[in-house]
């Protein structure tokens, strides 16, 4: 049972982002900015699953798909690319992809098409749909939150952020983090959108074990008591 993910990808902040959430959620990563060593470390471990990047110093993310399934290595792959032409997706999955995600994209959802992948291919059991800090957990399902106080369902950025605090608890994260893993945008952006949402979030957690606190001057962190 392999619950090895390879991620190859050459922009270093999103491969680190990357790692880190798949990491939380229990998997084993294995990560490079290069195809020719992403080829050498997939024909070695024989990973579960492989998020491939297509636009890749040396060749690019399709010639070494193309290679792997010659080599008669069927694992999942997942492309995660900026190219989001029709024709480039259908090049993908003639290529042999099991899905397709066209950046920039929602860490939930390419967590969601993972798991979807990984249950369709039977490679590996999936981690839970539901993610509890302290006395609160959050189902990334229905997107609820559940407190001993009480039950609701978030929606849209609210739910996104909620999930990224429960993803790093007692972590200082940083403003900028935020804004590049959450909203997408560039952490130049000067806007005061976050501390709105977190100000909301607050309201909804009310969990004197679990709650946010700011940390001056840096960002925010989920504090468990």
């Amino acid at each position: 049972m392999n619950e090895t993910i390879l991620i190859i990808e050459d922009d270093p902040k999103l491969r680190s982002g990357l790692k880190d959430n798949l990491e939380f959620e229990g998997y084993r990563v294995l990560d490079t900015w290069n195809a020719d060593l992403g080829g050498e470390i997939w024909q070695r471990d024989l990973p579960a699953l492989v998020i491939l990047d297509l636009m890749l110093p040396g060749r690019d993310g399709f010639s070494l798909l193309r290679d792997m399934r010659r080599r008669g290595l069927e694992t999942p792959v997942i492309i995660l690319s900026a190219r989001g032409e029709e024709w480039d997706k259908v090049k993908g999955f003639r290529l042999g992809c099991d899905d397709y995600v066209v950046k920039p994209f929602s860490i939930l959802e390419l967590l969601s098409r993972i798991r979807a992948v990984l249950k369709r291919s039977g490679t590996i059991p999936v981690p839970d749909d539901v993610l509890t800090v302290a006395d609160a957990s959050l189902n990334l399902i229905t997107q609820e939150l559940t407190t001993p106080s009480k039950h609701e369902i978030l929606s849209g950025r609210e739910f996104d952020l909620m999930a990224y605090f429960f993803r790093n608890p007692q972590r200082v994260i940083p403003r900028k983090e935020l804004l590049e893993m959450v909203w997408h945008a560039s952490p130049e952006v000067n806007t005061r959108t976050i501390d709105v949402h977190v100000a909301a979030l607050r309201r909804r957690l009310d969990d004197r074990h679990c709650h946010i606190e700011t940390v001056y001057k840096v960002g925010y962190r989920l504090k468990v008591e």
